[in-house]
C-alpha cells in the first residue's frame, strides 16, 4: 500500500473517531495575529495546550495562505501532506506551495469563523469554517467553507498532514 494511501486511511480512521468525541471550540472572529513567521513547535503535552496549538497553527496556516507565505506553509505542512479541495481536487504539499507562488490562487481575504480540536495524543483534529475572498485560475471561488485538518506531532513540531474541504452556501 502507498505512503499516501496509508495516510489517507489513517486520516479516515481518526476522523471517524473524531466524529464521536467533543471537541474544544475556539472562537477566531478576533484579527488574525501575523504569526505565520514563527516555526510550528510545541512541547505541550495536555491536551488543552495542544488544542490552544493546533488553533494558532490554523491561524498561521490561514496567514500564510493570505501572505501568499511560501516558507510558512513549508513549515506547517508535512512532506507526505495530502489534501482535497472543496472542488473535490487532490493536492500535495508542493502543489498548494505552487498555487501560491505562480499566483493560481489568490487569496485577498480569509477569516476563521472557529476552530475546534479534538487530540489523540500525538495526532490532532482540527474542524475549521472559514470565509474568504479568492480567485483559482482566474475563476471567483469565494465563498464560505469548512475544513478538516490532521496534524501530526513529530520531531517536536505539529506539521498538517492532511485536509479535506467542503463549501458551504452559508457561513454560521
Amino acid at each position: 500500500m502507498s505512503r499516501s494511501l496509508k495516510l489517507l486511511v489513517a486520516a479516515g480512521s481518526i476522523l471517524a473517531a473524531a466524529s464521536c468525541t467533543p471537541a474544544t471550540v475556539v472562537n477566531d472572529t478576533a484579527p488574525i495575529p501575523d504569526t505565520a513567521s514563527s516555526p510550528a513547535v510545541t512541547v505541550s503535552t495536555d491536551d488543552e495546550g495542544v488544542e490552544t496549538t493546533i488553533a494558532q497553527l490554523e491561524r498561521d496556516w490561514v496567514t500564510a495562505i493570505v501572505k501568499k507565505d511560501a516558507a510558512a506553509l513549508d513549515r506547517l505542512l508535512a512532506e507526505e501532506f495530502a489534501g482535497v479541495s472543496p472542488t473535490a481536487h487532490y493536492y500535495n504539499k508542493d502543489m498548494a506551495i505552487d498555487d501560491l507562488a505562480k499566483g493560481t490562487y489568490v487569496v485577498e481575504l480569509m477569516n476563521l469563523d472557529d476552530v475546534s480540536v479534538n487530540t489523540y495524543g500525538d495526532m490532532a483534529v482540527a474542524f475549521a469554517s472559514q470565509e474568504e475572498k479568492s480567485r483559482y485560475a482566474g475563476a471567483d471561488v469565494s465563498g464560505h467553507y469548512h475544513y478538516t485538518n490532521v496534524w501530526a506531532f513529530r520531531d517536536g513540531r505539529w506539521q498538517a498532514v492532511a485536509s479535506h474541504g467542503t463549501r458551504f452556501d452559508k457561513g454560521h
